[in-house]
């Protein structure tokens, strides 16, 4: 009987009704389309922000120079596949080309490749073995270009003593790298100055593949395979350096480098703060934005479907006191208001879940570029909060219906 009633007097005000629901309808839209493009986009783009370079650097220990390419696949191994969206081992050598030092990177390019998408190169990645990529400084330095021939040379036995990039100095302390441009003393023999001097040199002959240009350091190395790399040095493969890029919040990158370091100690892992603290803002700013908008929404939705509610209760006055001259109770005319509004706010949500669902979409693909995936939770929950805030923008309206005073009304003032 109550659904009944409460069912009745919504057809019976069809028109007043439908302003509502439409009310509620609307905003259901914008929270919901708001709330997938909340949860959906700052996922994806944190995902593709970690495209654009590492956040995690993982270097020996101190008591180690070196670590193997094993532990490398132990510690991805260690990383959700959701988290881990690329990984990379460097290997850091000191070569001359041309009587000039520099310094040689073997590593595993593809790899590379994925985790630096950003690069800028002149002609393509390396593919086939023999073939490398060096950097602008580089190329001008000796003058070369892509399809060029260039010989690596290094000194058999020489010990790894390039570092990461940023200008160290040399384990023979005469010569040091800056963006590729070598330093070294006025009148140093740079063949005798490089590690294990006078010593058998080894050499490698590869094609330029192309020139990479990323304006920063990476200007000035030489990048090839690890096989290649291995060839000219004669020694087996070895890590000076990794790179990982997680899909992760500030404080997970922090705790799964950590975890990595705890799990293997002959590494020392630690996030590149600058990276990942951007991340973080943008995406915070994002969400702090899209929260701004979701409170505007709902007020609007409360003013809303309250004026609409105070016109139904001041159109029902003389029922309402009629109602109240034969005894209803004011326990009833409330539940009745209440219904009205509940399934105001259910059908109103309903519509505007899915409703959002494909404004959502158009969204995303407009503005971000991406699509987004349904989400059924979000739908509920809109369906949820539309019923809630429907209810409680009647509560001023029911209060002014409880109000009203049967004598006064049926004497008609």
């Amino acid at each position: 009987m109550f659904i009944r009633m409460v069912l009745s007097s919504i057809m019976r005000r069809r028109s007043r009704v439908l302003i509502a629901m439409l009310a509620v309808a609307i905003g259901a839209t914008t929270l919901a389309s708001l709330a997938m493009i909340t949860i959906d986009v700052p996922r994806q783009m944190a995902r593709e922000m970690r495209s654009y370079g590492a956040n995690v650097v993982v270097l020996p220990a101190e008591e180690h120079d070196s670590f193997s390419p094993d532990v490398l696949q132990e510690i991805t191994g260690d990383i959700p596949d959701d988290l881990l969206v690329g990984a990379v081992g460097l290997e850091y050598e000191p070569v001359t080309i041309n009587d000039l030092p520099y310094v040689a990177v073997g590593t595993e390019l593809q790899a590379a490749k994925e985790i630096n998408p950003y690069w800028y190169v002149d002609g393509s990645w390396p593919t086939t073995a023999g073939s490398a990529l060096i950097g602008r400084e580089i190329a001008r330095a000796i003058d070369v270009g892509v399809g060029d021939t260039i010989t690596l040379t290094q000194l058999a036995g020489g010990a790894s003593s390039a570092s990461a990039p940023g200008g160290e100095t040399s384990e023979a302390g005469q010569i040091s790298v800056d963006g590729g441009n070598p330093i070294a003393p006025p009148g140093t023999d740079l063949t005798d100055a490089m590690p294990g001097g006078g010593e058998e040199l080894r050499e490698l002959g590869v094609e330029v593949a192309g020139v990479l240009e990323t304006g920063g350091s990476e200007d000035g190395f030489v990048y090839l395979s690890s096989a290649d790399l291995s060839q000219l040095t004669g020694r087996p493969h070895q890590l000076t350096v990794a790179e990982l890029s997680i899909a992760a919040k500030d404080d997970t990158i922090d705790r799964v480098a950590s975890d990595l370091q705890q799990r293997h100690p002959q590494v020392s892992a630690a996030p590149v703060a600058r990276l990942t603290h951007s991340d973080a803002n943008v995406l915070e700013m994002l969400r702090s934005l899209m929260l701004i908008i979701t409170v505007i929404v709902l007020a609007l939705i409360m003013i809303g479907v309250s004026t609409t509610m105070m016109a139904v209760v001041t159109e029902r006055r003389n029922e309402i006191g009629l109602r109240k001259a034969l005894g209803a109770d004011n326990r009833s005319i409330v539940g009745e208001f209440l219904g009205e509004a509940v399934v105001l706010g259910l059908f109103g949500g309903i519509i505007g879940a899915l409703a959002g669902y494909g404004l959502a979409q158009v969204i995303s693909l407009n503005v971000f570029h991406r699509t987004v995936v349904f989400q059924p939770l979000v739908v509920l929950a809109t369906i949820i909060v539309s019923m809630l805030v429907s209810t409680l923008a009647s509560l001023v309206p029911v209060r002014r219906a409880i109000d009203i005073d049967p004598a006064l009304v049926l004497r008609g003032e």
